[in-house]
């Protein structure tokens, strides 16, 4: 049997490591890790349906709809009518929604440079460049 550690090992590390402290920078805030990203996938693709947001995420519709459904009882977001489809239904951040993702973008941000503050800069740029590729599948 191989001492050698996987990658994976090391990427489960890091994104435990990684949503420990997004949850202890966004919980002042009253958001979740989890609803941050949601909330700053619709911000980006707006207006957008449900489903198409459970696909990008890669979750169910149900998960999805948990994640809408608390976002909207918070005043983050709305679902309207798309007037091309009477069934579906497009999300969109509200005022309220926008200047929380602005405060949460600031702190996340702040957190993101003293995480990464012992990685040079060309490092990190790969970093990123490598973590688009393997998420795109």
């Amino acid at each position: 049997m191989s001492s050698k550690r996987r990658p994976f090992f090391y990427i489960h590390q890091l994104e435990q490591l990684v949503r420990l402290q997004l949850e202890s920078t966004l919980n002042p805030l009253g958001i979740t890790a989890g609803q941050y990203m949601i909330l700053s996938l619709i911000s980006h693709h707006e207006p957008i349906s449900s489903a198409e947001l459970s696909r990008l995420v890669r979750i169910t519709a149900q998960s999805m709809g948990e994640f809408i459904k608390y976002l909207e009882s918070k005043d983050w977001i709305l679902r309207r009518e798309d007037p091309c489809n009477k069934r579906v239904l497009l999300i969109e951040t509200t005022i309220e929604g926008r200047v929380l993702l602005r405060r949460c973008e600031q702190e996340v941000g702040n957190l993101e440079k003293e995480f990464f503050k012992s990685v040079p800069a060309q490092e990190l740029v790969l970093f990123e460049e490598t973590l688009k590729r393997l998420s795109a599948g």
